[in-house]
């Protein structure tokens, strides 16, 4: 197998396995090993390559459209970068933002490390566990905090450290070096409590939060010891403490009183799943399939921000929805179109473009619905109508990257000819999102086809084609 890049103006040469390689175990092993080491040097690469990216960014004029307050705290520069990271490698802002905070660091702040990945000696997880313990030191200390970090990268014996019990080490010797009290650090932690979801297959969210110790160690211990006071023949204690923290969430009661040391309540049942459902209140919209909701068919709905849920469940929020929300349209289907009579659009526009569009409409970016705003793609101030072909999802940080003229939202064919002195400009086209370097991508509403569109027909059985002949070596895959 070989590796040739798709863009040798950039990345020379090819990387080649030899097919004797494959033959025996020490072959596999080294093969395994040079692998490692390559990962490492890309590693290493990439975080020179975005910290370079980062400087472009920065060298950029970002003072933007004129009269526009401060957006984005003033990191506008982060901020694009971010984007253009994200943008760049296809994956979410979160994501890209961690990307860009180990490289920056690790270019500029930990040279040492950087050198020890692009030789091979460590693995990317290596570095990032000193980069995380780094990120929280005063700057002065932190490059010396890495080298020293460095030195006890291998065990007694010589062996290396994997990467966990590495973090475990450098995590001690952050505790241990920092010049700041332990007190100081923890109220400055305490200020980065927080909670999250994060949506899982079949239906199922995870639920995280990060809390003080003392806290979360004392919520934990009254959902264990009420679950740990009940018997079920039906339920594991897993189950019972997922259970509990969803009654104390939506009812407000558990399975102890409010104080520890406390006797339980007076033998109160723990509510089934079914049960805690009906304590939901949903707003019934497009995502659930009309045969769905009547019971025709147990085909899959859509729960805004999470995924995919059963038909049952669909079910059962949409009987329990105290309104079905419809939205009015002109006669020929089409949300009212206001032009310019109006700068904000009414409410059920507003409803028509978050159920149209489902999430901020840049490439990549998962913010849903809820947590959007509604943008002019043409600007107000330049003609733009206040008209669902004109109006978009943004996430608020995309949005304050438009509003500033720092990146860009436009249609790829707008028709700006043949218009009379005074007539707004006309939307047509599909929807481009252009960064502040240049690259541009097509911007578009949520794709919902894959889950409420029809099943597609089970693939037919093709009768396996006869073995090609070879001269034995591996031919190179079509990258």
């Amino acid at each position: 197998m070989a590796f040739t890049s798709r863009h040798p103006e950039a990345l020379h040469g090819f990387i080649e396995l030899d097919p004797r390689t494959l033959d025996t175990p020490a072959g596999v092993a080294k093969g395994l090993r040079a692998l490692a080491e390559f990962e490492a040097f890309s590693a290493s690469l990439r975080a020179l390559l975005v910290d370079r990216q980062n400087q472009h960014v920065a060298d950029q004029p970002l003072e933007g459209r004129k009269g526009q307050p401060e957006r984005l705290g003033g990191e506008v520069a982060h901020a694009a970068a971010v984007s253009e990271i994200a943008a760049l490698q296809n994956t979410s802002e979160a994501a890209a933002a961690r990307t860009l905070n180990f490289s920056v660091a690790l270019v500029n702040t930990h040279p040492a490390l950087h050198e020890a990945l692009a030789a091979g000696d460590i693995t990317e997880s290596h570095a990032r566990a000193v980069v995380d313990q780094a990120a929280t030191l005063p700057e002065r200390a932190a490059e010396a905090f890495g080298i020293e970090a460095l030195a006890r990268l291998r065990a007694r014996k010589g062996r290396i450290r994997t990467p966990g019990e590495f973090r475990s080490v450098v995590r001690d010797l952050r505790e241990r070096l920092h010049p700041e009290s332990i007190t100081r650090r923890r109220e400055a932690a305490r200020e980065d409590r927080r909670v999250w979801l994060q949506p899982d297959e079949d239906g199922m969210c995870v639920l995280s939060a990060l809390l003080p110790a003392e806290t979360a160690r004392a919520a934990y211990e009254r959902i264990d010891g009420a679950a740990r006071d009940r018997d079920s023949e039906h339920r594991t204690l897993q189950q019972l403490r997922a259970d509990i923290l969803l009654q104390l969430c939506l009812t407000g009661r558990g399975g102890e009183g409010p104080r520890s040391g406390e006797a339980p309540l007076s033998g109160e049942p723990i509510p089934s799943l079914e049960q805690l459902l009906s304590r939901i209140t949903a707003e019934v919209v497009v995502h659930i399939p009309l045969a769905v909701a009547l019971g025709a068919s147990d085909d899959v709905a859509h729960l805004d921000g999470s995924g995919v849920i059963d038909a049952t469940t669909a079910r059962l929020l949409a009987a329990a929805a105290p309104t079905w929300q419809r939205l009015f349209t002109d006669d020929e289907g089409v949300p009212v179109k206001l032009g310019r009579s109006t700068y904000r659009p009414p409410a059920g526009l507003v409803r028509f473009i978050q159920y149209r569009d489902g999430k901020c409409v840049v490439p990549g970016c998962t913010a849903a619905a809820r947590r959007s705003e509604i943008d002019h793609t043409i600007e107000w101030q330049d003609g733009g109508a206040t008209n669902a072909e004109n109006l978009a999802l943004l996430c608020t940080k995309h949005h304050a990257l438009k509003s500033l003229a720092v990146f860009h939202l436009r249609r790829s064919m707008p028709d700006h000819g043949g218009r009379h002195i005074g007539e707004p400009p006309k939307v047509s086209g599909d929807l481009v999102w252009k960064s502040l370097l240049g690259e541009e991508y097509p911007a578009e509403p949520a794709d919902r086809t894959h889950i409420l569109g029809p099943r597609p027909a089970a693939p037919t059985a093709v009768p396996a084609a006869p073995p090609a002949h070879t001269s034995g070596a591996c031919a190179p895959p079509p990258f």
